[in-house]
């Protein structure tokens, strides 16, 4: 499996564009962000790359907020867990206050985002195009955030959203965030998830379980037992 990575919109998310081997021209494009499509096109063009789905992590407006345009542009659907979908149009639903009156100044003189022309709702297991994807429910950032390992002819790759990251976790002040929720999350990916698979999250480089278990605090034991 090939993973070309761009990295995209104004909070530097990662979107990844996965393509099942060299000979394959049908990609899925992960977490396309906010004011990177023309960019996600043009490297789609550049490498003759033909994109068959949409994935989503979660529903914020960093990781999905261009989902409406490509999937406009290349007529394809959005899968994102239901708990997220909302997030969709309404993209202040999951934003502090703060951080939600400046929705306006981004997109033009409104806090709202176009319907993504088709949504299909995440589920355990799935053929997404030409790849496996097994989805994890792993609520904490947000209500619908998700782990997705994305297989392929043997090979396979965990996107943590912005669940997990290299040295960190997703924050969880947000609306619909939950530091409870997250601590379940993590759980039960310290217990089920494979410690050398390779782990891709929404913002920073890749990292693998095992390399989380050795330096990440949040995934300790002093952090993670229950209250």
């Amino acid at each position: 499996m090939l993973i070309h990575r761009l990295v995209v919109s104004p909070w530097q998310a990662n979107c990844y564009i996965l393509q099942p081997s060299e000979q394959s021209p049908e990609v899925v494009v992960v977490d396309p962000g906010i004011f990177g499509a023309a960019e996600i096109a043009a490297r789609l063009d550049e490498l003759s790359l033909v994109p068959v789905a949409l994935l989503g992590s979660h529903g914020h407006i960093d990781h999905v907020g261009d989902a409406h345009v490509l999937a406009e542009r290349f007529e394809i659907p959005l899968h994102l867990t239901e708990p997220d979908q909302p997030l969709l149009t309404k993209p202040g639903l999951a934003l502090s206050a703060a951080s939600a009156q400046f929705l306006p100044q981004m997109l033009g003189g409104t806090d709202e985002l176009p319907p993504v022309r088709d949504v299909v709702t995440l589920r355990r297991e799935q053929e997404v195009g030409p790849l496996r994807v097994a989805m994890t429910e792993a609520p904490g950032h947000t209500k619908g955030s998700c782990l997705l390992e994305v297989s392929h002819g043997g090979q396979s790759v965990i996107l943590s959203g912005d669940v997990l990251f290299a040295g960190s976790i997703g924050r969880t002040d947000f609306p619909g965030g939950s530091m409870s929720e997250m601590r379940d999350s993590l759980r039960r990916i310290v217990a089920d998830v494979d410690r050398v698979s390779t782990m891709l999250p929404g913002h920073g480089p890749a990292t693998t379980l095992g390399d989380e278990l050795a330096t990440n605090p949040y995934l300790q034991a002093d952090f993670l037992k229950v209250d």
